[in-house]
């Protein structure tokens, strides 16, 4: 079967039951069967990657509950033709009945001023607007339009879920022939979520000369886009990518991140991974790399791709050559297992009377009129307990400022001496633990206690490295 009709096009569902992928939205329980069991159709805006069915959805959305159908691209028209658009379809016949569906594909491309001419036939009910864009709504849409209009974000088609629709199309276009079981594997691999991509590369294959049609062919054809070489690469590569920034290893990090811009990862997935490794894998061992990660993230959300990849490079060269440090998640982890237990009365809200009275609030201590006198905050039965754990000389810094007690510190000097006259190496973090001090304050203390009888000194020591067997 040919035709002049694109593949993807000809492949369009026409309800529902055709389409696949989106399950929080196509479910059983999802968002769109519930607008349609309503009967009724609000303004919505779908937001998502390329290829996932939002004109399809428009489409069938406005079929379903039975409204005319326009279609209009923030691509290829400007704001005021849109605005002559809607009211010389206002004036047709055909209109008067129901208010017809506007479907503005790309709604993005209009800046918030232009979108506003959308918003007087919303208001009177003259249009239901269906937006559609790849972008976040919420940087591109002005307010007054997203509060009157429900946002749905759809997901990348999964590999086996465009498998299904490649299958369905070989069965449309040739019934009579066997299925080629590796061709529409890889491509549903090389799509990258985006199905209209598939439906295009399926196509070409079937154009190219029976003779010489092969996979390296179509491969060559098509060029480079979701190489993967499995299913599971996506998720082989970001984990590849995230241990080697965890590695401090930014050559492996800079090589998978490449793998994932050539095979066509959104830049948006790239940060997140980006930003999670450097509050998980860095933390407060160097808060900076957190800090110009998440700036990489918004860097992405505004240029895109190819120029994404040159802030997305520089933090995650960053994030590589970090000190690392998980106390963070496990001091979380620790702090969320913990049991539950009553605030302290000097620790609860006391603004009320009737609260103050109940004796909430005595005891407390304003912190700003001495900060270093010690409070406990703590549940009583939690008192003494170290959810964090800090494992850098960075992160320890905060507890830099507690000089340790003296006294104490001289008692533990004095037995020590006696036990070891001639000198030896101190026991520092025994005694950092004893007396809750970092070891840089514990460094500044001891000199006072040499008293010039002892010599103290940092050592630099050389272990010879055990070679291959």
């Amino acid at each position: 079967m040919s035709s002049h009709v694109p593949l993807a096009e000809r492949m369009r569902p026409q309800n529902l039951d055709e389409v696949v992928g989106q399950p929080r939205l196509l479910g059983k329980v999802g968002v769109l069967h519930k607008l349609l069991a309503g009967g009724r159709l609000p303004s919505l805006v779908f937001w998502g990657p390329p290829g996932t069915g939002k004109t399809t959805l428009a489409r069938i959305l406005a079929q379903a509950t039975e409204h005319p159908f326009l279609e209009f691209s923030g691509a290829t028209g400007s704001a005021a033709e849109l605005k002559k658009f809607l009211s010389e379809s206002r004036e047709m016949p055909l209109f008067r009945a129901a208010a017809p569906v506007v479907f503005l594909d790309e709604i993005h491309r209009y800046n918030r001023a232009q979108q506003d001419i959308l918003l007087p036939y919303l208001e009177r009910g003259e249009a239901i607007l269906i937006g559609a864009t790849t972008e976040n709504p919420a940087f591109y849409l002005n307010p007054a339009l997203r509060s009157r209009c429900q946002l749905l974000a759809l997901d990348l088609i999964a590999p086996e879920e465009v498998l299904v629709i490649l299958s369905r199309a070989w069965g449309r276009e040739r019934p009579d022939q066997a299925e080629p079981s590796e061709v529409l594997e890889w491509l549903s691999r090389w799509a990258g979520g985006d199905l209209r991509s598939a439906l295009t590369g399926l196509e070409t294959w079937l154009n190219l000369d029976a003779q010489e049609r092969t996979l390296a062919l179509l491969q060559e054809a098509l060029g480079g886009r979701m190489m993967y070489d499995r299913a599971d690469g996506h998720y082989d590569l970001a984990s590849a990518f995230q241990k080697s920034l965890r590695g401090s290893d930014p050559d492996a990090a800079l090589y998978y991140l490449s793998r994932l811009i050539r095979g066509g990862e959104d830049p948006r997935f790239i940060a997140r991974r980006l930003m999670v490794c450097a509050a998980e894998d860095v933390g407060n061992a160097d808060p900076q790399a957190f800090i110009l990660a998440e700036t990489a993230s918004r860097a992405v959300e505004r240029i895109g791709w190819p120029e994404a990849r040159i802030p997305l490079a520089q933090a995650v060269i960053y994030v590589a050559n970090a000190p690392k440090s998980n106390a963070t998640i496990q001091a979380i982890d620790a702090a969320l297992a913990a049991e539950d237990h009553p605030v302290p009365d000097a620790l609860r809200d006391a603004h009320t009377a009737v609260s103050r009275d109940a004796g909430r609030g005595k005891g407390y201590f304003y912190s700003h009129q001495d900060y270093e006198r010690k409070q406990d905050f703590l549940p009583e039965k939690l008192r003494g307990t170290r959810f964090h754990q800090p494992l850098r000389p960075q992160e320890r810094n905060w507890q830099d400022r507690a000089e340790p007690d003296l006294a104490r510190l001289g008692e533990l000097w004095n037995q020590w001496i006696d036990a070891n006259p001639t000198g030896g190496e101190v026991p520092v973090d025994s005694w950092c633990q004893t007396l809750a001090c970092s070891r840089e304050a514990l460094a500044r203390a001891l000199p006072k206690l040499a008293q010039r009888k002892f010599g103290l000194e940092r050592k630099l020591v050389a272990v010879p490295l055990i070679g291959p067997a």
